[in-house]
């Protein structure tokens, strides 16, 4: 290997050394506040090394062995990920320290040590930025499951402790479990998909399917294998089902990184598929996924207006906002194409950061106030993930409230907003395509999910009624009944200077690239 391709390398190389030195230091010094800033600091040499291979790289990218080709593309999503990781580090300290405490170690043995998180989200990253430069079927089967094998104890990571509810910890297992069941399924089906086409074309290389020179059927045969295991990670309709349980169960840092990480990857990856095999010429294959496109950007949205729960609600969410995904990845062959896939997966990935962070930091902040333990959520006033919780929120926590409000005014795509100019991206691709009745689809999904986000924006500005029940027609005499160490409903969020930071920072992104789009458009054409 010469020196280009391990500078090429060097971003998997440094998040794999991180994870050797993180695992070095957890040995020796237990102490959350270390993993954490251990963490950061290899997101930031990782990110600082995609940057110096993008200034380097050549135009055609690098290939790295038979199994990897490093280009500008999958650095940018590179970057894409490690942005995600790290607000999930940062989202994962405020969680575990809710639930642990204030302490820069442990000294109870009865609870838990927090660091194993942060090791297992780096192996996730690891995998990702691994996953979006392969172009062999082998090392896309080792990517992919070293993001699938670190996801499985993230969904399940619950910690012990007087602080932590029993309830959120039985829901993440069952959480980690059913994902871990249902995964394992969708992988045994792309792996027999990837054997098929083996078998018929004699190479796992991606571009070989690309040559014709096999039995047409079986190749065929395990292409559609092959894509129903990823449509399963993508969570598209009909292979759903998993997606609203997983996120609700699992800790809010986990859920805002399998739906922003996990899905952006393998977005990247299917587009560099397609694009080596010549896929967007197949009439079938264009066909099918645009049915399930279409089919999904309306039953998300559809059963999204039922959900009172909020994690449920924003899973039904990126249920339809991959559909809309798949109207500008139909025409991936054209510039257009690939500039809308990439430029709606940015806006995608920043909107739903923020709108987790919000949901995660409104929901800790309930955690700390209660002397001896929190309360069973069904003894609770009110459960921190339901809409309930969120009605008056502008009056509690103005700042919260806000940037939430950003991130729902940025998923209805609503002007001045980075989804506004991502959805309109997904409209000119789909005329560009004349795929009309798939941007029919679009339109009414849009319109299906601004009457929830909106519903839901207008709760956060609802005054709460004077007897701070927070509940429109509650009788006087219950009206002030509050179970005892559980805050008042109209009681400010304790909210950290770190977890404002990060609401912030995100939203300043979608409003900054929302009313000047034009720079991230000049980086994304350059790819």
């Amino acid at each position: 290997m010469n020196p280009s391709q391990l500078l090429a390398l060097s971003p998997l190389l440094i998040l794999t050394g991180g994870i050797v030195l993180l695992l070095l230091q957890v040995a020796f010094f237990r102490g959350h506040r270390g993993a954490v800033a251990a963490t950061l600091l290899v997101l930031v040499l990782a990110a600082a090394s995609c940057i110096i291979v993008l200034s380097t790289l050549p135009a055609t990218g690098i290939a790295v062995t038979g199994l990897m080709q490093v280009d500008r593309f999958g650095l940018f999503i590179c970057l894409l990920n490690i942005l995600a990781a790290a607000v999930v580090t940062l989202l994962g300290f405020h969680y575990l320290r809710a639930r642990l405490g204030d302490r820069a170690t442990i000294t109870d043995s009865r609870e838990s040590y927090p660091e194993e998180f942060y090791i297992l989200l780096l192996l996730a990253l690891a995998g990702g930025c691994a996953l979006v430069f392969c172009n062999h079927f082998a090392s896309f089967f080792l990517a992919l499951e070293l993001m699938g094998m670190a996801f499985y104890p993230l969904l399940a990571f619950s910690v012990h402790g007087d602080r932590s509810p029993q309830r959120d910890q039985l829901l993440s297992l069952e959480s980690g479990l059913k994902y871990l069941l249902l995964s394992a399924l969708a992988t045994v089906t792309g792996l027999f998909g990837i054997a098929l086409m083996f078998a018929a074309s004699g190479s796992l290389s991606f571009s070989a399917g690309g040559s014709g020179i096999f039995p047409e059927h079986m190749y065929l045969g395990g292409l559609v294998l092959f894509l129903v295991a990823a449509l399963f990670k993508l969570s598209l309709v009909p292979f759903h089902q998993w997606t609203p349980d997983v996120y609700q169960g699992a800790p809010t840092p986990v859920t805002a990184l399998i739906s922003t990480l996990g899905k952006g990857a393998l977005v990247a990856i299917l587009l560099k598929f397609f694009q080596h095999l010549g896929l967007y010429g197949n009439d079938a294959a264009n066909l099918l996924l645009a049915i399930l496109a279409a089919t999904s950007m309306l039953v998300g949205n559809l059963l999204a207006l039922r959900q009172t729960n909020i994690k449920r609600l924003l899973a039904y969410s990126s249920i339809a906002h991959i559909g809309y995904l798949f109207v500008a990845f139909l025409v991936g062959d054209q510039a257009i194409g690939n500039e809308a896939v990439t430029y709606y997966l940015v806006a995608y990935v920043v909107t739903t950061l923020c709108a987790f962070a919000a949901v995660s930091l409104a929901a800790d902040s309930t955690l700390p106030h209660i002397p001896g333990g929190p309360l069973p959520l069904h003894k609770r006033e009110k459960d921190p993930f339901q809409k309930a919780f969120y009605r008056g929120l502008l009056w509690r926590s103005p700042t919260l409230a806000l940037c939430f409000a950003t991130a729902l005014l940025s998923l209805a795509g609503i002007p001045l907003t980075l989804g506004f100019v991502g959805k309109f991206y997904l409209f000119s691709a789909g005329i560009n395509g004349q795929l009309w009745w798939l941007v029919a689809a679009l339109i009414i999904g849009s319109a299906l999910g601004l009457y929830y986000y909106l519903g839901l924006l207008l709760t956060l500005f609802q005054r709460e009624d004077k007897s701070g029940s927070g509940e429109v027609g509650t009788p006087p005499a219950a009206a002030g009944k509050v179970h005892p160490g559980q805050p008042e409903l109209t009681t400010p969020l304790p909210i950290a200077f770190s977890g404002r930071l990060i609401l912030f920072l995100l939203t300043i992104l979608l409003l900054l690239f929302g009313i000047y789009p034009q720079p991230l458009i000049n980086w994304i054409i350059a790819l």
